[in-house]
Order: C-alpha cells, then sequence, then structure tokens
C-alpha cells in the first residue's frame, strides 16, 4: 500500500502545484493604464462625427 501511496504521489503534487499556479496568475489583474490630465469616464461616448473632427483639429476643444 504505501508503494502505491508513493507512485502516486508526486503526480498529485505536480498537477496540483500547476493548478495552484493557474489560479494565482488568473487572480493577477493587469495595471490599468493611465495618462496624466485623462480621467476614466465609462459615459463618455464620442460619435464617429465627433472624432472625425477631432482628427482634423475641428473639435471643440481642439
Amino acid at each position: 500500500m504505501a508503494r502505491r501511496l508513493r507512485r502516486w504521489m508526486l503526480p498529485i503534487l505536480v498537477i496540483g502545484g500547476l493548478a495552484a499556479v493557474v489560479v494565482a496568475i488568473r487572480r493577477v489583474r493587469p495595471e490599468p493604464s493611465f495618462e496624466p490630465g485623462l480621467e476614466f469616464n465609462p459615459d463618455f461616448d464620442l460619435t464617429v462625427d465627433e472624432i472625425l473632427a477631432d482628427i482634423r483639429g475641428e473639435a471643440p476643444h481642439a
């Protein structure tokens, strides 16, 4: 019985270790990007015309 247990111990430990690594990697969140002067505003949504005007330099804030 002890031999059978020893035979399965290493594969079980390896699989458990790999599972722990996968869980740890999935818990890591990417750092939010930040540019000075910009704030995150989920309600800020430009139309296509506003984007094109901004590219041309005709936007009110340009």
